[in-house]
């Protein structure tokens, strides 16, 4: 039997939602991780974060989840990107060329990056000052 867990984490004043998830994405389980994901998007939150660090595999039927909000998401100026996939998984990915319309990332800190919240403003910018 395959299981999914799935938790949030709003950061309110970025707009960034971050969705962990663990355990498998199938069909059996991607209609859970479709529901948070459309709960988002009817609450205008357009700036998503999956960490799949927990997840040891995703079915067409999962990938399918990203790629069909992806468009509604770029359309009101968000994002939908991906961080901390395993080895097994991001192989997946790039053999499908998700890569053309999925941004992966190694962390989740590089994601957020990408949405330009920086955790430490020390880091933002770095200059050839020494």
């Amino acid at each position: 039997m395959d299981n999914i867990s799935i938790s949030l984490k709003e950061n309110e004043s970025k707009e960034i939602s971050e969705i962990r998830v663990d355990g498998v994405i199938d069909t059996l389980t991607a209609a859970e991780l479709e529901e948070v994901i459309e709960s988002l998007l009817k609450r205008d939150r357009f700036k998503m974060i999956v960490d799949l660090a927990g997840v040891e595999y995703i079915s067409s039927a999962g990938w399918g989840i990203f790629i069909s909000h992806i468009k509604d998401i770029h359309e009101n100026g968000g994002d939908l990107k991906l961080a901390n996939m395993i080895e097994n998984v991001a192989e997946i990915y790039e053999l499908l060329e998700f890569d053309n319309v999925l941004k992966a990332y190694v962390s989740l800190e590089d994601a957020r990056e990408d949405f330009g919240d920086t955790i430490s403003s020390d880091n933002s910018k770095k200059k050839g000052h020494n």
